[in-house]
């Protein structure tokens, strides 16, 4: 009898643990996908980087490679709009304008992009990148 005993509780203790790691594992593959991958990455002037959550809403100016607090159309400057989970350029006065017809960057649009997870601005060193989990 005691022996009988001593098996059944070795089992219920190999199928407790089981399941703990069971439910361990459903949690981690059911969380929310927020953290640190989950933001936009501005890259400009000599190597310098802002990060801003794509949950943020922002507008960045960049001019002359350095960030300042409002667009005025001279040197080389660059608007950037952060807005719901998307990012775009909102104005650029590089000679082509390029980056504008880009388009909106998100993880709805980072598999139709022909740059995919990038906005760039070639001529004045501007980079927007997703750095999210595409959906």
């Amino acid at each position: 009898i005691f022996e009988t005993c001593r098996k059944r509780n070795w089992l219920l203790l190999g199928a407790a643990i089981l399941f703990a790691a069971l439910l361990a594992v459903l949690c981690l593959l059911l969380r929310p996908k927020t953290g640190a991958l989950d933001r936009f990455v501005i890259r400009y002037g000599n190597g310098e980087t802002l990060e801003i959550p794509l949950t943020e809403a922002k507008t960045v100016v960049i001019r002359d490679g350095k960030i300042v607090d409002e667009a005025t159309g001279e040197g080389d400057e660059n608007v950037i709009r952060i807005e719901n989970g998307k990012a775009w350029m909102e104005a650029a006065n590089c000679p082509h304008g390029e980056c504008l017809k880009q388009g909106v960057l998100s993880a709805d649009t980072v598999g139709s992009r022909p740059l995919g997870t990038w906005i760039v601005c070639a001529p004045h060193r501007v980079y927007v990148e997703y750095a999210g989990d595409a959906q």
